[in-house]
């Protein structure tokens, strides 16, 4: 391994010295040999991983306890040790050379330049100097310990063999890199050291370092062919006595570095695996780390790149109204994907490479012409063996380039369907909200790729077929117009003829692995409350015309005590804003409300900007958002400012705004999603959730929100009244639909938590207020998990960050900060709680699945085929903060907002206390013994066993 610069040609493989033969040769291999294979692997020897290439997968290499990096492309990397606790990055360092393109390379006194590695294009170092140590410490390991690496990859380590000729010689050399890694433990007691090879060194520094690295153990790189190569028996059976005697006379982990290409997963799990037998850790890579290779843990990538057509160019708010974002990203995110949208008609495609780890690629383009990109980048995927999922047009246009890069064969594409069409094939799964009108203006010849499952296929009067959605070995498609039907009865009405969720997940050959899911925590459905602050001023039809702000406060917030996130616009509540007669009473009513303490604080703007991305350009008045004399729009006023005046003037002391809830449109751009970061508050609002039994489709579910540039826009669970009641225009009693989308997005899927969600106006007529009066009676008797509104969009801004990684029986799982829940499909096995970290239990969920319920901010969920014995939470309407066992005692801290109610799985025998009391099960049923309490807020339970 070699630096940046030197790393444009391939590491030749060092040879391997003092290769032992004869008898004793024999003999001693087999000892190490035994040795390795019979030690097992500590349970403390971390998982590590390197990294050289420009753009790491920060969210990905955060599964790996250390984690090698090339630093001469980072900088300050100490925002990326913050976001990855439990990861220590070491910089990679090399010892014995430095690179001729390297700025450094003059630095190094010319007299200490005693050779020239002419493979590498470097000087070789001499390590005799008295000064030398001091200098590596100083000018190449200090600087990066200020950047934020807390330990250091020593490479060519034996690179002195190249200038040093005599036994006298080297071993002067090597007295000089003894006393070079002396100087690094001294100048750096807590970093951790890692050498590459060394052998000859080790006996003297064994005790100053913290592993032990070795290329190629059973695959390597050939640079002179630059192929990839099995290792010879002799050279593995060298490296496995040097490899042994660092693990059982010096008590080293082991990481060995082998080589194999990005798209052989199944030689690279197995290379691990062979690896791992020898109680080493492995790393299985590309030979210039740039790839994410697997280790003694395989992360499962989520992020899925999705190809489209729909113009972005202008603002990636735009994004909001495309085909590809409305009716595919909510089916991916559900899948605990990351779905990263590309219009490669308006953007340069990025290099696979670049992306990072890709769970597979999806395309919906409503064109079919010619992109050549495409086509190389799809040929690209598909070899490294990422599986690609094709809706609408694939994009391709030439019936060449769509047999060669896919396989679809168009034979006389061009020939028209004689009638009738009827189909030839159906699937069961076919008809998942509609079913697909088999038309003579759809049909064009087409044939699936061999070994593809046709779920539906047409036919003509001449027999001529179409293989019209089909599973490929490569993936997927669903020919266009026969997935997503079109209705009659409106232009912008579509069903999907199949499961999206389901065909997604076959067509990309996704994993079961857990999945982040915001919908639920601690096993129960998630209920949380916003009210938008418009008509705060508006007059009921109530008895004596009190003010709706008045009712809302007496029939609903002071009713319900469950967390509520209430907001004001500033330019109607305030003196200086539309209504200064009725200021006096209107700001006596917020803090009456803010006042209360399940009720958090957010604002609405200052002038209810109503287009988004017309005030941003300048536009403003009547029509673009609430029209204040003299007053035009800034970002830093509607948000900042806002914030301000209501912390000043309406909030209790110490109490904070703590949301911004997006006004209008609700479709900011950057700019000024950046203008809320810099306020120091999150955000919610926007998306279309609007699914009732008169639009019963997935195209009416919303994505959980939407990424512009660097930020990310969290969209609000459903709708609010406006929408149900014809922007209040009748009926207004239509809000209590709403009912029916909590009902349609909880089976076959559980796809939003309970959102309720309406406007201050909602109490100003008697209909809307007995409307939203029976949402509130339906959802108080669910048993929900209720959490404030800003707890849920911490959760939802977690939803990309966590990482899941396979190890053996089990995943790892990290960045479970403030969202605690996964869901598991059911093949993946049963949660084996007493043999888990982090884990405080599980629940069965629909549709194949179950919760897994985390209790930090990391987890090791162990599985097995049937449950364990083990104390373990089946639900609770309180979040789970801790879960530790101590024996047959098991400590439990939840809190939570309303009255403790909690399901646990436990031995009979098993007592139950809370601060000394002990609980009584209210009921037990199914295995499952249910306690409640009258107490709410942050609780711990103790149950012990016998």
């Amino acid at each position: 391994m070699r630096h940046a610069e030197e790393r444009k040609e391939l590491r030749r493989t060092c040879p391997l010295p003092g290769r032992l033969d004869g008898l004793v040769s024999r003999l001693l291999i087999g000892l190490a040999l035994l040795l390795a294979l019979v030690a097992p692997a500590r349970a403390a020897d971390p998982s590590v991983a390197l990294f050289y290439g420009e753009h790491p997968p920060w969210t990905e290499l955060a599964a790996f306890d250390w984690v090698v990096l090339e630093p001469a492309y980072h900088g300050d990397i100490a925002a990326r040790v913050r976001a990855a606790p439990h990861t220590r990055f070491l910089a990679y360092v090399s010892v014995g050379e430095v690179s001729r393109h390297s700025a450094r390379h003059d630095e190094v006194p010319a007299a200490w330049r005693i050779s020239r590695n002419r493979d590498w294009n470097s000087s070789v170092i001499d390590q005799r100097p008295a000064d030398w140590p001091a200098w590596f410490v100083e000018h190449v390991a200090r600087p990066q310990w200020q950047l934020g690496y807390r330990g250091f990859f020593l490479d060519t380590m034996d690179s002195y063999q190249l200038a040093a000729r005599t036994p006298e010689e080297r071993a002067e050399q090597e007295a000089g890199l003894v006393r070079v890694v002396q100087a690094l433990r001294a100048a750096f007691p807590d970093a951790k050291l890692v050498t590459n090879r060394g052998f000859e060194v080790l006996p003297q520094i064994a005790p100053l370092v913290d592993m032990v690295a070795a290329e190629s153990l059973y695959r390597g790189w050939n640079p002179a062919t630059l192929r990839y190569r099995a290792v010879a028996q002799a050279d593995r059976d060298w490296l496995l006595a040097r490899l042994g005697e660092v693990r059982e006379r010096h008590r080293l982990p082991v990481l060995a570095i082998d080589y194999v290409a990005p798209g052989e997963r199944a030689l690279a799990r197995e290379t691990a695996r062979r690896i791992r037998a020898h109680g080493f850790i492995p790393w299985i890579a590309a030979p210039e780390h740039d790839v994410l290779g697997l280790g003694a843990i395989e992360v499962l990538p989520r992020r899925v790149l999705v190809l489209h057509d729909a113009p972005v160019a202008r603002d990636s708010a735009e994004l909001t109204y495309a085909e590809a974002f409305r009716f595919l990203a909510m089916p991916l995110q559900h899948l605990g994907l990351v779905p990263v949208f590309v219009n490669p008609d308006e953007q340069p495609l990025p290099a696979l490479r670049r992306l990072g780890p890709l769970a597979g690629v999806v395309t919906l383009f409503s064109n079919d012409r010619s992109r050549p990109a495409t086509a190389a980048l799809l040929r690209e995927a598909i070899g490294e063996g990422l599986h690609v999922a094709s809706f609408g047009w694939p994009g391709l246009g030439e019936a060449g380039v769509l047999e060669s890069v896919l396989g679809l064969r168009r034979p006389n594409g061009a020939a028209p369907a004689v009638a009738p069409v009827t189909f030839s094939r159906k699937d069961p799964a076919i008809g998942f909200e509609a079913m697909p009108v088999a038309g003579r203006l759809d049909f064009v010849r087409l044939a699936a790729p061999p070994d593809s499952e046709v779920m539906l296929q047409m036919r003509d009067a001449t027999g001529a077929t179409m293989d019209a959605i089909a599973l490929t070995p490569w993936g997927g498609y669903v020919w266009p117009g026969l997935g997503l039907a079109g209705l009659a009865a409106g232009r912008d009405e579509f069903r999907w003829t199949l499961d999206p969720i389901a065909f997604l997940r076959r067509a990309l050959a996704l994993p079961a692995m857990p999945v982040p899911d915001t919908t639920t925590e601690s096993g129960r459905r998630l209920l949380l409350v916003h009210i938008d602050g418009d008509g705060f001023p508006n007059r009921s039809d109530l008895p004596g015309a009190p003010l709706a702000s008045e009712v809302l406060l007496r029939e609903i917030l002071e009713r319900y005590r469950v967390p509520i996130t209430m907001s004001v616009i500033e330019g109607e509540v305030a003196p200086h804003g539309l209504y200064p007669k009725l200021a006096p009473q209107m700001e006596a009513l917020a803090r009456r409300m803010f006042a209360l303490p399940h009720v958090e604080i957010a604002s609405h703007t200052f002038s209810h900007p109503f287009e988004w991305s017309e005030v941003e350009r300048g536009a403003f008045g009547k029509g673009y958002a609430l029209d204040i004399p003299g007053y035009r729009f800034d970002a830093e006023r509607e948000i900042g400012g806002s914030i301000r005046y209501i912390e000043s003037r309406l909030a209790p002391p110490g109490k904070k705004v703590v949301l911004l809830q997006w006004s209008g449109n609700t479709n900011p751009g950057e700019a000024t999603l950046a203008a809320v970061e810099r306020a120091g508050v999150l955000s919610i609002n926007g998306g279309e959730t609007i699914a009732t039994r008169a639009q019963p489709s997935y195209t009416h579910v919303a994505p959980l929100g939407i990424r512009k540039g660097e930020h990310y826009q969290v969209y609000a669970p459903n709708q609010n009244e406006n929408v149900y009641t014809n922007l209040f225009t009748g009926p207004l009693y239509g809000h209590e639909r709403v009912i029916q989308t909590f009902e349609l997005t909880e089976r076959p899927y559980r796809l939003k938590p309970v959102n309720l969600y309406f406007h201050t106006y909602a109490a100003s007529r008697r209909a809307s207020l007995e409307a939203l009066q029976r949402a509130w009676r339906w959802a108080m008797a669910q048993p929900l998990h209720p959490v404030f509104t800003s707890d849920w969009v911490r959760k939802a801004l977690d939803h990309e960050d966590i990482v899941v990684a396979r190890g053996d029986g089990g995943f790892l799982v990290r960045g479970t900060r403030a969202l605690r829940e996964l869901r598991l499909p059911a093949e993946a096995g049963v949660p084996q709680v007493g043999a888990s970290l982090g884990v405080a239990g599980w629940n069965e969920a629909a549709a194949g699945e179950r919760y897994v319920h985390v209790a930090a901010d990391q987890a090791w969920i162990a599985l097995g085929e049937r449950a364990d014995a083990a104390t373990s939470v089946a639900e609770a309407n309180a979040r789970i903060d801790a879960f530790e066992r101590d024996g047959t005692t098991t400590r439990l801290r939840l809190s939570g907002h309303v009255p403790l109610s909690l399901s646990l799985r436990h031995p009979a025998g098993c007592s139950v206390s809370l601060d000394g009391r002990r609980l009584g099960a209210v009921r037990v049923a199914d295995g499952l013994h249910h306690y409640a309490t009258s107490r709410d807020g942050t609780e711990t339970l103790t149950i012990g066993c016998p």
